[in-house]
């Protein structure tokens, strides 16, 4: 199945960030000296970062051309339908979106619509803002960026979506306390990880790539 040109992009990364931060040969008693272990500190943010980069990329391009080809045929997708269902949810995964954000939400949407191509591009305009604003690849930040794509979040690996969710917990734990707090990093271990996440986000590139193909 098609991979995006974005999904090969992340890939490439982090063949270099690998290359350029973890050892060459990882120790076989797990024995790292300082340096090597800030480097893998600084190998988890990078990752973090070119992953959080590419889930912004990817849901931006899928939203995207979804409503340039509906503006085109005006023929409704899926992605369509579900780019709707997440504005019209306020764009909320959670119960925690605060009040003060759903007025303000709610205030920038008029009670009548000329068209629905206005109700589409003013849904556009918020989510370019979501995209912006967002901070991390967190359970309810990956949701709020993968949802509106009309992937079914129920259709990825559960024990995938835990890992990445706890990948961006263990980016916060490097990125915001000192290094006595965080305890030892094992360079392999991280590698390992990361590559696991990887073979997630590729499974989902290619679904997304799929359903762009079929609402092409």
């Amino acid at each position: 199945m098609r991979l995006s040109n974005r999904f090969k992009e992340l890939r490439g990364r982090l063949r270099e960030l690998r290359l350029h931060l973890l050892p060459a040969n990882f120790s076989p008693t797990g024995d790292y000296t300082d340096r090597q272990q800030d480097r893998a500190r600084g190998y988890r943010l990078l990752v973090h970062a070119e992953i959080e980069s590419y889930l912004e990329d990817v849901s931006r391009e899928t939203v995207t051309q979804a409503i340039r080809d509906w503006k085109t045929s005006n023929k409704p997708s899926n992605i369509i339908v579900s780019f709707l269902a997440a504005y019209h949810s306020s764009w909320s995964v959670t119960e925690e979106i605060k009040n003060e954000e759903l007025i303000q939400i709610a205030k920038s949407r008029k009670n009548a619509k000329d068209s629905v191509v206005e109700v589409i591009d003013l849904a556009q305009r918020q989510f370019t803002k979501k995209l912006k604003d967002n901070h991390g690849i967190k359970d309810k930040n990956f949701k709020t960026l993968i949802l509106p794509t009309g992937i079914d979040i129920g259709s990825l690996d559960q024990t995938w979506l835990t890992n990445i969710d706890s990948f961006g917990t263990k980016r916060g734990e490097v990125a915001h306390k000192a290094k006595r707090t965080q305890g030892t990093i094992n360079p392999k271990d991280e590698f390992e990880s990361v590559q696991a996440l990887l073979n997630g986000l590729e499974d989902l590139d290619k679904k997304i790539m799929q359903l762009r193909s079929e609402n092409a």
